[in-house]
């Protein structure tokens, strides 16, 4: 377990922020998680008893990826958002963040080239920016043509109309990170189109602005916010000059109104450690972001000690927390008192697909010193 020694008078962690629509009452986010626990692609009541768990009053949850259209999906038992079948499935959890008063936007999902024939309607190979590969031996993706570009641009819009409007969802969060299809358009390596959609970074940039617009037609824009990941090189993407890739494409986010742009951090994972968050490639990055209305979220590595930091130091507005919300349900509440952290003993099995293991029954810390007195007596 870790333990914070900070306490929660001191902390700007536990103060109000307005973040787009919401007024939050603190900065704390969970992150989005894949948990793989949606059998045939629709949410349901197990899925609604986990977001339940880790609601907190005036809190923000951002969902899971989720899939906007029967192409965009490459693994198994993650949902979908865009039929109304899908949407009454994720109904069941916005009701129940709703009811302790908290808030959960959706996150917005195409893996592109990640995906893989048996994910694919007809077992037909996957969609991305060009015929490239995402792993060694595996065959290459098929580039979508213009009018494919469309008509995905379209499923964006689609599913977040059936988020907000359906769902029930506070926001949507476009995942435009970490190697997935928008990614795969931005990058060099990954988009070899010598249409208006490739070549140089205006054009290698046209799909992400074209969807933004697509979404912000569809919902408000202060309901609409974006994940981005600066040179991170995630999972095969690399561009030949990242710094000004990402300098163009964060300088015209910065002009949208969102309610917030979520920022993670180059080389924190599971699998991965990073340099300080305070000499990460990120400082820069955030420093491109002025628009008072658009608030930043950072995520990646943090505990409550670095989190306080960022805020109080105004690099970040609300930061995100993945993993330990995984092992913590009451994860807001430990941070807020100082109380230890649980870590998971074994952070690589579990943790997708499956039931309630390792999904609804992690305790709180009360349930824990509970069943420690209770032992005790035996």
């Amino acid at each position: 377990m870790t333990t914070s020694n900070a306490t929660n008078d001191s902390k700007k962690l536990f103060t109000p922020i307005q973040v787009g629509d919401m007024t939050l009452q603190h900065r704390v986010a969970m992150a989005p998680l894949t948990r793989s626990r949606s059998p045939k692609h629709v949410a349901n009541a197990l899925n609604a008893l986990y977001y339940s768990q880790r609601s907190t009053p005036g809190g923000l949850l951002v969902s899971e990826g989720t899939c906007v259209d029967e192409y965009s999906n490459g693994y198994a038992d993650v949902p979908f958002i865009f039929t109304e079948e899908q949407a009454k499935g994720w109904k069941l959890s916005t009701d129940a963040v709703h009811a302790k008063g908290g808030f959960i936007y959706a996150q917005l999902w195409h893996v592109g080239r990640l995906s893989q024939p048996q994910f694919q309607p007809n077992n037909q190979p996957p969609v991305s920016s060009s015929a490239t590969s995402a792993r060694k031996g595996r065959d290459p993706a098929r580039a979508l043509t213009v009018e494919e570009i469309k008509s995905t641009i379209a499923s964006y819009a689609h599913a977040a109309r059936l988020a907000v409007q359906q769902a029930g969802f506070d926001g949507v969060e476009i995942h435009a990170a970490h190697g997935y299809l928008i990614e795969q358009f931005l990058n060099s390596n990954t988009n070899l189109r010598t249409d208006t959609y490739g070549g140089s970074i205006e054009n290698r940039a046209r799909f992400l602005f074209e969807v933004l617009d697509a979404i912000v037609a569809a919902v408000p824009a202060s309901k609409v916010a974006i994940r981005i990941s600066p040179d991170c090189n995630m999972q095969g993407v690399n561009d030949v000059d990242p710094k000004a890739l990402y300098t163009y494409v964060l300088d015209r986010l910065d002009k949208y109104d969102l309610a917030y742009i979520q920022l993670t951090e180059p080389l924190w994972g599971a699998w991965l450690s990073g340099p300080k968050h305070t000499e990460s490639k990120l400082v820069y990055y955030r420093g491109l972001l002025t628009n008072p209305k658009t608030k930043i979220m950072l995520t990646g590595g943090y505990t409550c000690e670095s989190a306080e930091e960022a805020v109080a130091s105004a690099r970040a507005d609300l930061v995100g927390f993945g993993r330990d919300f995984i092992t913590n349900p009451d994860l807001v509440s430990r941070l807020s008192r100082g109380l230890p952290v649980t870590q998971d003993a074994d952070a690589l099995t579990g943790h997708y697909g499956g039931g309630p293991k390792k999904y609804t029954d992690y305790p709180t810390w009360e349930e824990e010193q509970s069943a420690k007195f209770l032992m005790s007596k035996i």
